[in-house]
């Protein structure tokens, strides 16, 4: 199989919905609202607090609080990742060596690669505010605010799925390298 213009094989039927996931990062957030929504309406018909309005204040404080600290550092280490994805990708072989596979990837490639690390930034960036403005707003009160709190688990798993799409792209770019 080619991929990127690269030859990796691969055993198995290609799975069109998962690709269509992967070269659509825009969706997470749609994706993350029906689940949000799902989330609510299940709540409405069971007739209970509509997200985390009922639990303890000082276990929702330290749940934001959680939230936004793995958001934070998740946000750094892609940030990191994509400076080393950078040096990866810019790597030449020495002038009459071989050329090297990830030097195979057109510059749309490169490009698509580059913006599967860069989507997941700003949604982890939104996700450390959007929890900590919570927890603020919130403070010590006996019951929670659904409207912030419906937010912040929109922002964790639009997080979540853009985070599998990093993954994704380590992996795929760690298949070319050893091609």
């Amino acid at each position: 199989m080619s991929l990127y213009e690269v030859d990796v094989e691969r055993s198995g039927r290609r799975k069109t919905p998962w690709r269509w996931f992967l070269l659509h990062p825009g969706a997470d957030f749609g994706w993350a609202a029906i689940a949000v929504v799902i989330w609510l309406g299940i709540a409405l018909l069971a007739r209970q607090p509509l997200m985390l309005e009922g639990v303890d204040p000082g276990a929702r404080r330290t749940l934001f609080q959680t939230l936004a600290t793995l958001a934070g550092a998740t946000a750094g280490l892609t940030l990191t990742s994509v400076s080393m994805l950078i040096n990866v990708l810019g790597k030449k072989a020495a002038p009459g060596q071989r050329e090297l596979p990830l030097e195979k990837l057109s510059a749309s490639h490169r490009r698509q690669i580059g913006e599967v690390f860069l989507f997941a930034i700003p949604g982890l960036g939104l996700l450390v505010v959007a929890a900590l403005v919570t927890v603020v707003l919130e403070g010590d009160a006996a019951t929670g605010l659904w409207i912030p709190e419906a937010v912040v688990f929109m922002l964790t798993f639009a997080s979540v799925l853009a985070l599998l799409r990093v993954a994704w792209a380590l992996r795929r770019v760690l298949a070319i390298a050893t091609a």
